[in-house]
């Protein structure tokens, strides 16, 4: 009996077909930001809606593998996942597909026909349109933490271009490190010197709020939230990886440093007004959704999202509660808001936690976690009594990291976990 006529043969052919073509919406939705019980629920539908009776997997930080059966029949299967961003239209139109083939009607090759077709059409905001957003949300976040008026500008200016550099040097395939690094010092000492040359009084707070372009928000939450739904080893490997984007980061706003000079310890005292917060969390949220690959119509909402979560963080601020606190109902505040978004008649396209996510991202203490990296890579170089206050420093600001990032995830964990979800968790 030949190989085209005989059944098992056949099985084992349609079997491996099925595996790649879930295997391939599994990496999309790796490498486009999506959490770990996203992408097993991605795999789950697209195998199962083409035959599959039985669809185990493993979700790595590098790889995926996937195991089908059929009747008797069972093959694995295992594809590398490449570099990890945040690409929301693309990881949307991946999700719906899954949903699609879960409902029937798709073979194999024509799921993995649609995938090839959405990797190439799905657009993207113009380069000049994504400089121009990253330099905003950095100003932005330089109001949020204090900086003056007069260096609004140089932000802009400094991390506009620093992200210019950074889709260069991704396109031509630099280590990310690597590139984190070297964007870092850019923006960090464009901004740095531009707001000293106009004579600005926070030229420490604008070299720290230049590079928040960098901050890990999605990489931060999603480790969070794989650990909390039982992901553990691909959440201690995103928080690896955002302990290593930190430290990078702190690199090249070292170098900055140097090269700008002295006069940089500027003290972070963000104003208190609730308007402002509001007006300016808003605009952060706004721009990284460009970043993100928000939908246009998107943009608002995730607008909204960020105002949301900075007026509710700063009435928090104002009623006597700490700042971990605070951030935490903010975020809760958020993801209620989100979940109100999705329910008929409102229907929202694409609210979800990543929106969420979006609108909570200006609430991340980037510029406390680069003040403790700097403030212990400075041990070194001073006295030993200012050594002990700055150790105190530096490890206060790390805490404050650690414990604020903790509650903006638990905040919007607890509420998505609690509200039930007809297609992915």
């Amino acid at each position: 009996m030949t190989d085209a006529t005989d059944p098992t043969v056949m099985r084992h052919r349609h079997l491996e077909q099925i595996a790649m073509a879930a295997l391939e919406t599994g990496r999309l939705l790796m490498e486009t930001g999506a959490k770990s019980t996203v992408v097993a629920s991605g795999m789950r539908k697209a195998a199962t809606g083409l035959g599959a009776e039985q669809v185990h997997t493993r979700i790595g930080y590098a790889s995926l593998s996937l195991t089908v059966t059929h009747g008797h029949n069972t093959i694995s299967r295992m594809v590398g996942v490449g570099h990890h961003r945040v690409d929301m239209r693309l990881n949307h139109e991946i999700r719906s597909l899954c949903t699609r083939a879960a409902q029937g009607g798709l073979t194999a090759r024509d799921l993995a026909r649609e995938i090839r077709a959405l990797t190439g059409t799905v657009p993207r905001h113009h380069r000049i349109f994504a400089m121009l957003a990253a330099g905003t949300a950095c100003a932005a976040f330089g109001r949020l933490l204090g900086a003056d008026w007069i260096s609004f500008a140089p932000i802009l200016a400094g991390s506009a271009l620093a992200q210019g550099v950074r889709m260069t040097l991704a396109a031509r395939g630099t280590n990310t490190f690597v590139l984190i690094a070297v964007v870092a010092l850019v923006a960090s000492g464009l901004a740095g010197l531009g707001a000293s040359w106009i004579g600005s009084a926070t030229v420490g707070i604008a070299m720290t709020a230049s590079v928040l372009l960098l901050v890990p928000g999605v990489p931060s939450m999603n480790a969070q939230t794989d650990i909390m739904e039982g992901y553990p080893t691909m959440g201690s490997a995103r928080f690896v990886t955002v302990a290593m984007i930190l430290i990078f980061i702190t690199v090249g706003m070292g170098a900055a440093r140097m090269i700008v000079g002295p006069g940089l310890d500027s003290s972070l005292v963000p104003p208190a007004w609730l308007a402002h917060q509001a007006a300016f969390g808003g605009l952060a949220a706004a721009c990284f959704g460009v970043l993100f690959n928000f939908g246009t119509k998107t943009l608002i909402w995730a607008a909204a999202a960020g105002a949301l979560a900075l007026a509710a963080r700063t009435l928090g601020l104002e009623s006597g509660l700490p700042l971990e606190a605070a951030s935490f109902l903010a975020a809760a505040a958020v993801a209620i808001w989100v979940e109100v978004l999705g329910i008929a008649p409102i229907r929202i396209p694409h609210a979800g936690q990543t929106l969420a996510v979006a609108g909570c991202i200006p609430m991340v203490p980037g510029g406390a976690a680069a003040q403790c990296i700097i403030g212990l890579l400075e041990l070194s170089s001073r006295t030993p009594a200012e050594a002990q206050t700055a150790l105190v420093a530096s490890t206060t600001a790390g805490l404050q990291v650690v414990f604020t990032l903790g509650a903006i995830g638990a905040g919007l964990t607890m509420v998505r976990s609690v509200v039930p979800h007809r297609d992915f968790p």
